[in-house]
């Protein structure tokens, strides 16, 4: 290969763009050759617009007047570059794919980030893939600034031999489906749907004996493509999945496809998509608006261990429950979690997880946190916010990293088939009165939810017979999401549309009740041996359990790639444009939570101790209370047997001798009451004897009775 001057090089890399396509000239391929003399550096430090004058683009000569400026425009790739293929193996590293967009409304396009991409197939590949795009410049020429940018296709080694060993030499087709754009952070897909076959060679890059390019490159367009309009929801049993504090969490989208496709190429057999994971750092919410207001001011606010009580400036604090330490999530074993001014050796041992810096702080609106739910659109909008406070190193070049606990190293790239299933456990656990007092507990009540599909279309007679609550269930649906599925399902019938929901993950989720209390300083009276001394000691008070703190999986710039749909056993594989969107479930209040106000567990003990005295007390006297009630039972049925037998005298004619009986009856009791002493048996005698039964006949007589 023959070698050339610098110069040369730049003549022949900027002099044409020939039906959307580079002329590459010949270069040395020298190992050790500089980076800044490389092909590729050469060629990118041209500008965009010195590469588009001269080209013919779609078959007709580069013209600046057939791109004018356009508020209501839309970006468009004009050009996707084949850069300097070679079937040669040693070329081969100067290959890639440059991307050269129309900007019509001038805007500025985030150029310091990675979610710049471009999403295309290549040779007899079906699945599309995203790549990443680099910035490499914009039109600069008065009155053009921005109306053009050129952007490189990152390509990993790994990337750039797969498509190598993909395309077919003599005819490499690229198939380019959209092309994803960042402005001021908000991603929005563009659709491209076009076909460029290139054929030919750059010169040096093809035969040795070449002497001309004979690159060229045909460019066709196609309407295979899908735009979904993609929503989020969720599912959560009632109860735990069997530890405490964690809930099975499923994560689903769900989309309209019109009929027609489905009549053309069958039904919906796989869903491709990616997405970033990312785990939340611990969050509080509180219905205390005293503990909101003041802590709201610590955000983002390093705690660490004040020199002296004066320097506390932010006294408040709050812990969960010591059993946290038996909880784990992903393999991960928790410890109890505290927040404030650190001072371990006041806490119980199991309290070890110490969160010095709280980054994610909301208020239960109605004021109990026992029954507040943070909606997903809440924590996103603050996710906003807190970055733009608080800035630092950013997640996926949007979020601050101080709100994620961890963080995925790479996108999860995955096609979900449509018979692949999941399964979720709901225990909800409750206690007794008595268990609460020993600290047991018992299952209340056990659901299991298994065989769930990850792809499933919705039959929109459910929408009209069942309930809410059957069509949530029935779903996978979150209550939150009703209104707005259904009335999506309603819109998608009328246009002649399938709904489908596609369920593409499970995780855990985490919710533990806290106690928000402050640490305070008392003046005490230490003694130690001979020595005494006057000294601070701090304490942790409880104020109230009106709290809880939440952790949670989320999945950024969640995007579907591609859908497969299967019909009479032929697959087909329909690309999707869709802007990325982040995903985040409902922060639901804990399972299980206390009601402020309760008795504390000594006030339990005292009861306990008073209620077992009661029940002695009652023991020791229940043959007492036993024969008087039953004395006051069969008073009435007396009463009645006297009128009776005295209207039975009445009739033959006799008279009761009633005084005679009377004394009769006194001298009895006179004589028992002196011949008893003060014995229980005794008493209950004397209880029982002292009633004046002529008192009751008489008042029987007078209709008192």
């Amino acid at each position: 290969m023959r070698t050339i001057t610098k110069r040369f090089i730049y003549v022949i890399l900027t002099a044409v763009l020939c039906v959307v396509t580079v002329f590459c000239g010949q270069v040395t391929l020298s190992a050790s050759a500089d980076t800044e003399n490389s092909v590729q550096s050469v060629y990118e430090n041209t500008n965009v617009l010195n590469n588009l004058k001269g080209s013919t683009i779609g078959g007709k000569q580069f013209d600046l007047a057939d791109y004018p400026h356009n508020s209501k425009g839309k970006p468009q790739i004009i050009s996707f570059v084949e850069f300097c293929y070679s079937y040669y193996a040693e070329k081969q590293s100067d290959y890639g794919h440059y991307v050269y967009v129309y900007n019509p409304q001038d805007v500025a396009f985030d150029m310091s980030t990675e979610r710049n991409k471009i999403q295309f197939t290549y040779g007899s590949r079906q699945s599309y893939s995203k790549y990443t795009l680099e910035f490499i410049n914009y039109s600069t020429e008065a009155g053009y600034e921005g109306r053009f940018w050129k952007f490189k296709v990152q390509l990993s080694d790994e990337q750039r031999t797969s498509i190598l060993k993909e395309v077919d030499e003599n005819s490499r087709v690229y198939k380019v489906s959209g092309i994803e754009l960042s402005v001021k952070n908000v991603v929005t897909e563009y659709v491209c749907a076009q076909t460029y076959t290139y054929k030919g060679y750059a010169l040096g890059y093809g035969s040795e004996l070449a002497i001309s390019d004979t690159i060229s490159c045909k460019v066709d367009g196609f309407d295979k493509y899908l735009s979904l309009d993609v929503h989020s929801t969720f599912f959560r049993g009632k109860g735990t999945n069997g530890k405490k504090y964690i809930q099975d969490t499923l994560h689903s989208v769900y989309f309209s496809v019109p009929n027609s496709v489905i009549d053309e190429y069958g039904r919906m057999t796989a869903v491709h998509a990616t997405w970033l994971n990312a785990y939340t750092a611990p969050a509080l919410v509180t219905g205390n608006s005293g503990y909101y207001e003041t802590m709201l001011d610590h955000i983002g606010e390093q705690i660490g261990v004040p020199e002296t009580y004066s320097d506390l400036k932010f006294k408040y604090s709050f812990r969960t429950e010591e059993d946290l330490s038996n909880t784990s999530i992903g393999g991960v074993h928790f410890s109890g979690y505290y927040y404030g001014y650190n001072y371990p050796s006041k806490l119980s041992s199991n309290i070890v997880n110490n969160i010095t810096n709280l980054h994610w702080l909301f208020k239960a609106e109605n004021g109990d946190a026992d029954t507040y739910d943070v909606p997903s659109e809440d924590i996103l909008d603050y996710m906003s916010r807190y970055t733009a406070v608080h800035g630092g190193e950013l997640v996926n070049d949007k979020y601050s990293k101080a709100l994620f606990e961890s963080v995925d190293s790479s996108f999860t790239d995955i096609n979900i088939q449509a018979d692949e299933t999941y399964s979720l456990t709901s225990k909800i656990i409750k206690q007794s009165w008595w268990e609460k007092l020993f600290g047991t507990s018992h299952v209340e009540e056990v659901e299991d939810f298994n065989n769930i599909k990850a792809i499933q279309a919705v039959d929109y007679s459910d929408i009209s017979n069942l309930d809410s609550v059957q069509v949530c269930k029935k779903y996978y649906v979150d209550d939150s999401d009703y209104s707005e599925f259904s009335a999506f399902c309603k819109t998608a019938k009328r246009k002649n549309e399938t709904v489908y929901l596609f369920r593409y993950k499970q995780s855990e989720y985490f919710s533990a009740e806290v106690y928000e209390g402050m640490w305070k300083q008392t003046w005490v009276l230490n003694t130690g041996g001979i020595a005494i001394a006057l000294g601070y000691v701090y304490s942790f008070e409880n104020s109230d359990t009106n709290a809880f703190i939440m952790q949670q999986w989320v999945q950024l710039d969640f995007d579907i790639i591609d859908l497969t749909f299967t019909k009479d056993g032929v697959e087909t594989v329909i690309p999707v444009i869709m802007s990325p969107m982040d995903i985040v479930a409902d922060g639901d209040h804990p399972v299980s939570t206390k009601k402020d106000g309760g008795l504390q567990w000594w006030q339990i003990l005292l009861g306990v101790i008073a209620l077992l005295f009661i029940v002695w007390l009652l023991i020791k006297f229940l043959p007492l209370i036993v024969y008087a009630i039953g004395k006051v039972i069969v008073v009435p049925f007396k009463a009645v047997g006297a009128v009776n037998k005295r209207r039975k005298e009445k009739r033959n004619g006799a008279k009761a001798d009633k005084p005679v009986k009377v004394k009769a009856e006194k001298e009895k009791y006179k004589q028992k009451k002196q011949a008893s002493d003060s014995s229980f048996n005794d008493y209950y005698e004397d209880f029982s004897e002292d009633i004046d039964w002529d008192e009751v006949w008489q008042a029987l007589q007078d209709g008192k009775l």
